[in-house]
């Protein structure tokens, strides 16, 4: 009885601190039980397997290019009238407009070939102002040197005082980094403790933190790039005065004088007649204006047919033909597919054959991946469209190979034994799979075709799921917990 009593005492002084355990008890118990049962339906779902089915279908390995629509043959006509560098060739007659047909040798655009001595003032009057350009931009350069250099002697003396600064913090900054990385490996160890410490301290006598000490190697770094790169434009500049000097005497002995010497020669034919037989899709020029030799007058296009003109990478070029077919799309017929054929493949980069012009090179560089070789093809098309107009970009797919009617997964569905022989697991309807080993054949972009004994149209197959989440509860209360 003295227990009892003693027990019920103890309950009566303590009724909070019971009630208090029990509700604990009561919310452990349950988080236990909701942990048990989100484990099972993780691990219910996880293996849970993920199939697909055994389709029959058409497969085409292909490889897509996007290009321009060109026509048959195009020509850009400019004219020879006049000497290098003169203006003032007068356009006297404009025989045709854009969207004209006209025939191979039809007089299109008549010039007014008098006035030469009016062009040969011109000429000189130029040269003046071209020597007079050269001079102000030799002078701009020789500027431009005194500037950086300026600039060069202020920023190494940034990099001495910056230097100076890290080297005298070094070793503080080490002592609290040191500690700061030791107590990310353990947080409960005394690393963290001294690392909070010591950070306190240096940040009070010394005035710097972890972050704006490495601020500052930052800004070293960044100093001495400017410094590489002010010393650099200085060489560059200097290399540039150099240029422009050897230009200048090139044009005032060479340049200058041989088109002085093309104003004295007798006019060239002032009649612009077309190349080809076809449309003027550009006229550049009009009645009464003045114009400059090699200037465009008029572009034709012959667009009894089309093609596209498209690059292809160095991992493609080398599947590609003459004589294979493609489809072709636009956006200005939506879905419509029209037919053609690959009728020319480049066996040289389109950076090697711009090589030797350093415009046409650095255009090259920017439009492709640096170390990947572009290629030109070309695809004629079957038919021609009245809806097709020169310029349209053009989505083509050059078909490299294709079976019809064949069985067929995705990728996902092969599987490898351990002796690398390929198979697709068939899972029948009571669950249960079944191995069948495959051949495998043409690859589209996402299916394959494949051949093995039993296999029917259909039939429900594995796909294998790499990098699946993880079935075990405590991982996601670890994570929640850390969050």
């Amino acid at each position: 009885m003295k227990v009892l009593k003693g027990i019920g005492g103890f309950f009566k002084k303590h009724l909070k601190l019971v009630i208090v355990l029990a509700i604990i008890a009561v919310i452990v118990g349950f988080i236990w039980h909701n942990a048990q049962v989100a484990k099972k339906a993780i691990e219910e779902a996880a293996n849970e397997p993920v199939t697909s089915e055994i389709k029959k279908m058409d497969l085409q390995q292909s490889v897509a290019v996007t290009g321009t629509l060109t026509a048959n043959d195009k020509a850009t006509v400019t004219s020879t009238i006049g000497g290098s560098g003169i203006t003032g060739v007068k356009v006297s007659k404009v025989n045709y407009k854009e969207g004209d047909y006209v025939e191979a040798g039809t007089v299109v655009v008549e010039f007014d070939g008098d006035d030469y001595e009016r062009k040969l003032a011109e000429l000189n009057a130029q040269n003046n102002i071209d020597n007079k350009v050269s001079l102000k931009d030799i002078a701009d350069l020789q500027q431009k040197i005194l500037d950086a250099q300026k600039d060069l002697e202020n920023t190494q003396a940034d990099i001495v005082k910056k230097q100076e600064w890290l080297d005298k913090n070094e070793k503080y900054y080490r002592d609290i980094k040191d500690a700061f990385e030791n107590g990310q490996k353990d947080p409960y160890s005394d690393e963290t403790e001294r690392y909070l410490e010591q950070s306190a301290i240096v940040q009070e006598r010394y005035g710097f933190t972890i972050d704006s000490y490495e601020a500052k190697q930052d800004e070293l770094k960044t100093l001495k790039d400017k410094a590489k790169t002010l010393q650099d434009t200085i060489t560059n500049t200097q290399q540039s005065i150099e240029i422009a000097q050897l230009k200048q005497n090139f044009a005032q002995t060479y340049t200058q004088v041989d088109a002085k010497d093309d104003v004295y020669e007798s006019m060239e034919k002032t009649h612009v007649s077309a190349p080809i037989s076809g449309y003027i899709i550009t006229m550049n020029v009009e009645e009464g204006n003045n114009y400059t030799q090699g200037n465009t007058v008029f572009t034709i296009a012959d667009t009894s047919g089309f093609e596209v003109s498209a690059t292809v990478n160095e991992y493609d070029v080398a599947n590609i033909a003459n004589g294979l077919p493609a489809n072709i799309k636009f956006e200005a017929t939506g879905d419509e597919e029209f037919k053609g054929e690959v009728t020319f493949v480049s066996i040289a980069s389109e950076g090697s054959i711009s090589g030797s012009n350093p415009q046409a090179a650095a255009a090259q560089a920017a439009g492709t991946s640096a170390g990947v070789a572009n290629y030109k093809i070309k695809i004629k098309l079957n038919e021609n469209d009245d809806r097709l107009r020169v310029g349209m970009t053009a989505k083509a797919s050059v078909i490299l190979d294709s079976v019809d009617n064949v069985l067929a997964v995705p990728y996902d569905c092969i599987q490898q034994d351990d002796k690398g022989k390929d198979f697709v697991a068939v899972v029948k309807k009571d669950g249960t799979k079944k191995n069948v080993y495959v051949t495998t054949g043409l690859e589209s972009d996402y299916y394959v075709e494949i051949k093995g004994e039993g296999l029917k149209e259909g039939m429900t197959v594995e796909a294998i799921v790499k990098d699946a989440p993880s079935t075990d509860i405590m991982d996601y209360m670890e994570l929640s917990t850390e969050e």
